[in-house]
């Protein structure tokens, strides 16, 4: 199937709303198990367990399995999926759900940094940095907000900013794979390689996986309800957005959550609502549309990047 057919608009906007909304609601649902005593590996590896099943469910109904795009799945699986949830997961144990999201917004800097080097079609210019700026100072304006900073600690912040770091430098080796294998082909073995990871490294540092108590009679549906949702279809949305956009325009989706994130936190965590939370979130929305406008890709860049890959 080829990337871009004659005619077909170069809009990436409705997959990265999309795959937004899905990792915003998936994060509190996530913080919502966590705060009930479940544990951050067991809320990493369910979800993604459930979306590897889903995903290879479909992948067999629709005859497009592809063992080329195994390998490359299972290493978008561990670093671009596993590891940055588990880390996000490990700061919601201290932090809010506001401050969480807030923190995953520095993931776009890095990403843009290193598509410079990677991509002909991702240079990075005066546009793409004014717009980074102005998300960064809808961040600032964010954590600036009183209801959003309580609680937090120095352990959860450090886990954040390391997941965030490694999201946004593998968000580049996602693009690269969705364009040489195809972004649905990577995801059943990208979810399955997400969801078995915690579990072994569970094992190796001797975490029980299971509450004390056992589960409460939400907890597993909700881990499902995660697993379709946030993990499988906002993943496939993502990969979607990596075929027809680029590293620059898929990464304001880590722009977008906070205002899920914030918003989530004050309706069901009774996180505040303030005039610093209104003009930060209108900052980052500015902020996304200088850099997206910045960003678009040209059906040249990514045809010569595609033959360079193949």
């Amino acid at each position: 199937m080829p990337l871009f057919k004659r005619g077909q608009p170069l809009s990436v906007w409705p997959l990265v709303i999309f795959t937004a909304f899905a990792f915003g609601c998936g994060g509190l649902l996530s913080k919502g198990l966590i705060d009930r005593g479940v544990d951050s590996f067991t809320v990493t590896a369910g979800p993604f367990l459930t979306a590897g099943v889903v995903a290879w469910l479909v992948a067999w109904m629709s005859h497009d399995i592809r063992r080329r795009a195994i390998g490359p799945g299972i290493l978008l699986g561990v670093f671009n999926s596993s590891l940055p949830a588990l880390f996000f997961n490990i700061g919601f144990e201290t932090l809010t759900a506001g401050l969480v999201t807030l923190i995953i917004t520095l993931g776009p800097s890095v990403t843009a940094a290193v598509a410079h080097l990677v991509f002909p079609d991702e240079r990075f210019n005066a546009m793409k940095g004014l717009g980074l700026a102005v998300a960064l100072g809808g961040v600032v304006a964010l954590i600036a907000a009183p209801g959003v900073i309580e609680g937090a600690s120095y352990r959860g912040a450090l886990w954040t900013t390391a997941g965030s770091i490694l999201a946004g430098t593998s968000a580049v080796v996602a693009r690269w794979y969705a364009i040489r294998h195809g972004g649905l082909a990577l995801i059943p073995s990208q979810l399955t390689a997400a969801g078995l990871t915690p579990l072994v490294v569970a094992v190796f540092v001797g975490r029980s996986l299971v509450p004390d108590g056992g589960f409460a009679g939400g907890d597993i549906p909700i881990m499902v309800l995660i697993g379709v949702v946030g993990s499988y279809l906002g993943f496939r949305s993502m990969m979607l957005a990596n075929e027809r956009g680029t590293t620059g325009q898929v990464s304001m989706i880590a722009y977008l959550i906070p205002l899920v994130g914030v918003t989530g936190g004050i309706i069901f965590f009774a996180e505040r609502l303030t005039p610093w939370i209104v003009l930060g979130g209108a900052m980052i929305l500015t902020g996304v549309a200088l850099g997206g406008r910045a960003s678009a890709p040209t059906i040249a860049g990514v045809r010569a990047w595609s033959k360079r890959a193949g």
